[in-house]
This record gives structure tokens, C-alpha cells and sequence, in this order.
């Protein structure tokens, strides 16, 4: 089925998303090809000059060169998944991996978690949590360190949240909304610091070494926090992800309602 254009969005922003999405998840290589701007446009039902345009962004963005001989995807050397990109790659393929992506599970299990994870969570005291750890690889090359939390009961549910098997990752989304229903509300944090030993050993990198530190909050349609994650991601890496603006601002009368 040929793709169509949607009104939710700029159509030129919608032909962008869908070569990002496939780049991102590892479905066009860094050398592949992307079609001309005639065939996008023929093929999507849009005008040349709409084309035209979601390519420029493509290209403005540093995910293709653009040559005589055509467009290419570029060199992906820092690929990073915001944990946007992970949710909605899980929701369109069923895992939060991209193709050429893959991961080895350092721990997993119930735990006492540290207080401010018992905090967010709002656990009563001497509560455990299920506590995931595992390394991103891109071939033999760390991308990332992530732990994720969720509320011990959870894994009743859910038993992957306490597999140490590697392979579990890539689902785990997928099976948190068949568990809680659709995840409806996250939060990102970033901030750039040193790595401590145990994120310098795992990303091979000096203790001290420029990381991007980054946490997140997952909320389900019923206001429950279902995950609290942080993520490491080494030098050179770059976070990338749409998110709405409110149309209007309120006046300043209803504000202080």
C-alpha cells in the first residue's frame, strides 16, 4: 500500500518523519539510497515542490548527502534513541531496537530501591522495585547504559521486567502497554557530566569522560508512573525527537485561576 499524507502535520514534515523512522531503526544503512524527489512525490501524492522540501530537511538534519548521483543515507557515527524513539519504534515494529542494534542485560531483578526511586515511585518503605540494566551496542560499539524501574507488582504481569536474557529488551515496551494500556505522558531530563567508573567501564570511556546523562518518567492513561529510566549515551551523540506546542497563551486572569 502506497503511503498517503496525513493533516496532523505539514505533509513535507510527514515524508521526513517516515525516511527519519526507517533510518533511525536501522532500516535504511548508512549508503542506501533514498528515492528521487519525483518518485517521493509520485508515490506519496504530493506536490514536487513538497518533496523537494521533506529531502532539504532530511538533509538539513545530517541524515543524508545529497549529490548529482542522488541522495544517500550519511554516516550514523553517534546514532542515539530518545525514549520517545523508543516508544513509538516499539509501537510501529513491536521492539524498541533499531535493526542494526542489539544488547547485553548487565542485571535484572527486584531490589531495594535508592530513595528517590522509591520517592517517584511513591513506594511504601521497604518496597522493592524491578530493576533493568543493560548496554546498547551497535555492532561491537557501545551506544548507551540504561536502567530502567518499575513498581514490583508489575512483574507479575510482566515477567520480562525481571529476565536477565538479553534478547527481552527489544519487547519490553511493547508488553508494558499490552500490561497498563497505552503509555499517554513521559518527561526527558538531559545534562552533560563525567562518567563515574561504572558507566567509564561499560561505554569504554576515562572516569570522567563527556557523557550526555539523561532520565525520563513514563505515565500510562490512568496518571500511574509505570517507568522511571536514566540512560548515559558517549561524546559525539545526538538526542532528536518532535514534540507539540500549545497554540495560544492563557491570559494572564485565567492563569491565576
Amino acid at each position: 500500500m502506497s503511503p498517503r499524507v496525513e493533516r496532523s502535520s505539514p505533509p513535507y514534515m510527514q515524508v521526513t518523519d517516515h525516511y527519519r523512522s526507517q533510518i533511525q531503526d536501522g532500516l535504511l544503512a548508512e549508503g542506501d539510497r533514498i528515492p528521487a524527489v519525483t518518485a517521493i512525490a509520485r508515490e506519496w501524492g504530493i506536490a514536487h515542490a513538497t518533496a523537494a522540501k521533506a529531502v532539504q530537511q532530511l538533509q538539513v538534519e545530517g541524515l543524508i548527502t545529497t549529490s548529482p548521483r542522488g541522495s544517500f543515507v550519511a554516516a550514523q557515527s553517534a546514532r542515539a534513541t530518545s525514549p520517545l524513539d523508543r516508544l513509538m519504534r516499539a509501537r510501529r515494529t513491536g521492539s524498541s531496537a533499531a535493526a542494526d542494534e542489539h544488547h547485553i542485560v548487565m542485571a535484572a531483578g527486584l531490589v531495594a530501591p535508592p530513595s528517590y526511586v522509591a520517592d517517584l515511585l511513591d513506594l511504601e518503605p521497604n518496597a522493592q522495585v524491578a530493576r533493568r540494566e543493560w548496554v546498547t551496542l551497535e555492532g561491537k560499539t557501545p551506544r548507551a547504559l540504561t536502567v530502567t524501574w518499575y513498581p514490583a507488582s508489575m512483574a507479575d504481569s510482566v515477567p520480562t521486567l525481571v529476565s536477565a536474557e538479553n534478547s527481552t529488551v527489544r519487547e519490553l515496551l511493547a508488553q508494558l502497554e499490552a500490561a497498563v494500556g497505552p503509555i499517554t505522558r513521559g518527561r526527558d531530563f538531559y545534562h552533560a557530566r563525567g562518567a563515574d567508573r561504572r558507566e567509564a567501564n561499560h561505554l569504554g570511556l576515562p572516569v570522567g569522560g563527556a557523557i550526555l546523562a539523561g532520565a525520563w518518567l513514563l505515565w500510562s492513561g490512568r496518571d500511574d508512573l509505570i517507568e522511571y529510566g536514566e540512560t548515559c549515551l558517549p561524546p559525539r551523540s545526538t538526542v532528536s525527537y518532535p514534540y507539540e506546542i500549545p497554540a495560544g497563551i492563557p491570559d494572564e486572569e485565567e492563569s491565576n485561576d
